[in-house]
Parts: structure tokens; C-alpha cells; sequence
């Protein structure tokens, strides 16, 4: 496999991972996600040696930059993700705010309803 398949290969892999962790997001299953953003992290070097060893070999194709089209729609798909992301998370610093007041009330009231021996 040269260069310019095992890129598009990657970049193939990176755009079902980011598919998939938008799932995740949305489905609140945060282990799947940290799974899916170690692998992508782990494509970024190959991908990385790919693109300067496909640069080296083609630097005419490669100053056309013909996989802007696929990395365009990675960077809208990522970006997407991360404003999900920033949202649910929102979401759930929303939730335990309630949580911390819903047991913050809950023991003062069971305090002021417990009669101590001196009242009874």
C-alpha cells in the first residue's frame, strides 16, 4: 500500500471514530468515548508519517492538497463533537448543582425535624 491509500485509509478510520464518538457523546457512554479518542490519538502519528512520506514522494499533488475535501469535513465533524461535548457536560454540572442543593435541603430538614432530647 503507498502513501496516498494508507492516508486515505486513516483518514477513512478517523472519520468512522469521529462518527462514533458523537454517538457516544450523545448517549452519555464516556468510557466508549475516552476509548475512541485514545484511538484516535494513536492514528495521528501514522497518519502524520503517511502525509510527510506522501509530500516527499509528490510534492506536485501534494501542493494541489487533494484530501482538503476529507479533512474539511473531519474539522466540521470534530468541531461538532466538541460543542456537543461542551454541552452534555454542561448538562451534568447542571445536574449535580441540583443533586448538591437536593441533599443540602435534605439534611437541614432532617436536622430541624429531629427533636433532641432537651425538646421532647
Amino acid at each position: 500500500m503507498n502513501a496516498r491509500q494508507r492516508i486515505t485509509l486513516l483518514l477513512k478510520e478517523w472519520l468512522d471514530m469521529t462518527r462514533h464518538e458523537c454517538h457516544a457523546i450523545q448517549m452519555d457512554r464516556w468510557s466508549e468515548l475516552n476509548k475512541i479518542q485514545k484511538a484516535k490519538t494513536a492514528l495521528q502519528q501514522p497518519l502524520d508519517e503517511a502525509i510527510e512520506q506522501w509530500k516527499a514522494e509528490n510534492p506536485t499533488e501534494a501542493a494541489l492538497n487533494p484530501f482538503r475535501h476529507e479533512i474539511s469535513r473531519l474539522i466540521a465533524l470534530e468541531s461538532r463533537n466538541s460543542e456537543l461535548l461542551a454541552v452534555r457536560k454542561r448538562e451534568v454540572r447542571e445536574k449535580m448543582l441540583l443533586l448538591e442543593q437536593a441533599l443540602y435541603d435534605l439534611r437541614h430538614a432532617r436536622s430541624a425535624c429531629t427533636l433532641t432530647p432537651e425538646a421532647a
